[in-house]
């Protein structure tokens, strides 16, 4: 069992700097302001492992996938199995989980609407505090953040009732909310002042600490910021390519274009992610950002939606975005992100599309 993350502001060397799965999913937010990624990629499943999966039902692929992603010493197939079963079994709607329906003759629509609060959050929030329990060492207590709209606990209206649901009967340790074990806390603002908020917590070592050796309790996330929240949004961008696999709208290798709705870039970077694996997607992100090299939020006012989900201005998972197509690149990265965040934008860069629709930098 090895240590096979790495924060996107830190450089690992031999001396550490990488993390176990169960650290980079207790912490959620890196101490450095990072994000975690793997610091050597996603596994790669060949075309016959693919064409396998597309007989099976989704929480079928979903157990294959995320074996194929968490070491089994950290989560054995046996207890991964019952989580999955947990999360995706009668507690959905629909029993494909996230059927794909289709729209017109080449358009297709992945319905994530299906789960027991009618959000798209639902098919990682239903898997994602089970793995957190798992991994969460005995006698240290939690407080978890969802934001926003809401903090510490922050929570944005969909992802706070996801959320919500799928800690109900897991942490104890919480303190009362409607079914025993959570409270939420509104705030009167917009994501990104919760967003900003709360990473400065994370960053506030002596706060930290001081939860840490006076009350034994650490501070996490439940957005995509956390790899325990984002990783079980690839499953369902991969069911999808199986399921037009499945009716023969498609045959392996045909590459599909995906259009998805995005406020903070996790369900962006987990198709990107998804695309890792071996799921042939390609998707233009963030046209105004490839085109220009500048992520500019300096006079942009945040519009208000009828999804709060996309009332979003600062992506946080851009980050891991940048990271990847960079190559790596921390100090660059840390720079960036830096910028961003005391001066509002990101310093101009140099970019090209090339024609696997990835994005370098220079």
């Amino acid at each position: 069992m090895r240590k096979t993350f790495t924060s996107t502001r830190s450089q690992p060397g031999p001396s550490g700097g990488l993390k176990f799965f169960g650290d980079v999913v207790v912490e959620g937010l890196a101490p450095d302001g990072g994000l975690y990624v793997p610091s050597k990629g996603f596994p790669k499943l060949e075309p016959s492992e693919w064409l396998r999966l597309a007989k099976m039902s989704y929480p079928e692929r979903a157990l294959v996938i995320l074996e194929k992603c968490i070491h089994p010493m950290h989560i054995s197939p046996l207890e991964l199995r019952s989580m999955v079963n947990r999360a995706y079994g009668e507690n959905f709607a629909s029993e494909s989980v996230a059927p794909v329906k289709q729209l017109t003759e080449e358009q297709y629509v992945l319905e994530l609407f299906h789960g027991p609060t009618a959000s798209f959050k639902d098919l990682a929030l239903q898997l994602m505090p089970q793995i957190f329990a798992h991994c969460l060492p005995q006698m240290c207590r939690i407080t978890w953040s969802w934001w926003p709209r809401l903090e510490i606990q922050a929570v944005l209206f969909s992802v706070g009732s996801a959320s919500l649901k799928g800690v109900t009967g897991l942490k104890l340790q919480m303190t009362a909310y409607k079914e025993g074990n959570v409270r939420s806390v509104s705030v009167l603002s917009d994501f990104d002042f919760c967003q900003r908020s709360i990473k400065r917590m994370f960053g506030h070592s002596s706060l930290t600490g001081h939860l840490a050796v006076e009350y034994a309790t650490v501070l996490s996330t439940a957005n995509s910021i956390n790899w325990g929240r984002l990783l079980p949004q690839v499953v369902y961008h991969c069911s999808a390519y199986l399921d037009l696999l499945r009716r023969g709208a498609v045959t392996f290798g045909n590459p599909i274009d995906v259009c998805i709705p995005t406020g903070n870039f996790g369900n962006a970077m987990s198709a990107i992610y998804a695309k890792q694996m071996g799921i042939p997607i390609r998707n233009c992100v963030i046209s105004d950002f490839i085109s220009t090299g500048q992520d500019d939020l300096r006079g942009r006012k945040l519009v208000v939606s009828i999804s709060p989900a996309i009332d979003i201005l600062k992506s946080s998972n851009l980050e891991r975005f940048m990271y990847h197509t960079s190559g790596g690149d921390i100090d660059l990265v840390r720079g960036l992100f830096m910028s961003l965040e005391k001066g509002g934008r990101l310093v101009p860069i140099t970019t090209t599309v090339n024609s696997s629709d990835s994005v370098s930098f220079s």
